[in-house]
């Protein structure tokens, strides 16, 4: 069918429906009129209801993925084997730390879909913008995660012979740097290399772990104790702060939050 032919076709088409249509009366365009007109009335009026914090938190857990949950099982799961088939203690100690880390991971892809789905914008004019969803998100994954590593410092600990409490300090600081180094690269880098670049910085320091324990024989001894509570505290407060830029970032707008999108849009 040539161009002509679907003019021709198209205008037709319109007269077709054209005259299908009847004519309003005037008593029903004013019946209409008085019908918009209480409509706007109840909704100005009518009182919005916004669903509370917690609430909302907990709504978010259905729209977490279901391979998230079974990913942080199987690391758990990995941890328990590793933790009672391993007979280094030291061995067993670097893989609490590194399995710890890569936990982060898992919520990632959660954390990142507003950018990765582009639908920041469309989520600034909901009643709970980005910046809702974004603390909801980081409020469920940081729980689930914290679980993840709970368990697998309890597996770990009669494992190795050690106190929990020496456990956590193991596990706690790559935990922590890949949370906060995995949160500053989402909100740098652009969403199509930001999944990557924090796969590589997880593995960056789970290499560099690997590499103090071959390189410091007595790093995971009682001595060196201090010395992982200081390394928990320093890299809990570079958390803390990534946490607030974050959350502060996607309360700025949509030119902060994202602005590789913002620019594309512009």
């Amino acid at each position: 069918m040539g161009k002509t032919e679907r003019e021709n076709l198209k205008m037709e088409l319109a007269r077709h429906y054209a005259s299908q249509r009847e004519a309003a009366s005037s008593k029903t365009i004013s019946a209409v009129v008085c019908a918009m007109v209480a409509e706007d009335t109840n909704a100005r009026t009518a009182r919005a209801r916004r669903m509370e914090l917690s609430a909302f938190v907990a709504s978010q857990v259905r729209f977490i993925p279901t391979w998230t949950w079974a990913a942080q099982a199987a690391l758990v799961a990995l941890m328990c084997v590793l933790a009672h088939a391993v007979g280094d203690a030291d061995s067993t100690k670097v893989f609490v730390g590194i399995l710890s880390a890569m936990c982060v991971l898992v919520g990632v892809p959660t954390v990142h879909a507003s950018k990765l789905h582009r639908v920041a914008e469309l989520e600034y004019a909901c009643a709970h913008n980005v910046a809702g969803v974004m603390v909801a998100r980081l409020i469920v994954l940081g729980c689930s995660s914290a679980l993840a590593v709970a368990l697998m410092v309890g597996m770990t600990a009669p494992a190795v012979e050690a106190s929990a409490f020496d456990v956590a300090l193991w596990a706690c600081p790559p935990f922590f740097i890949s949370c906060a180094s995995s949160l500053m690269a989402l909100r740098k880098a652009s969403p199509a290399t930001a999944p990557m670049l924090c796969v590589a910085l997880t593995v960056t320091c789970s290499v560099a772990l690997l590499a103090l324990a071959n390189a410091v024989p007595n790093l995971y001894a009682h001595a060196s104790l201090v010395s992982w509570a200081s390394a928990a505290t320093a890299a809990l407060v570079w958390l803390a702060r990534e946490v607030a830029m974050t959350v502060r970032a996607a309360s700025a707008g949509l030119d902060a939050f994202s602005p590789h999108l913002a620019r594309t849009n512009n």
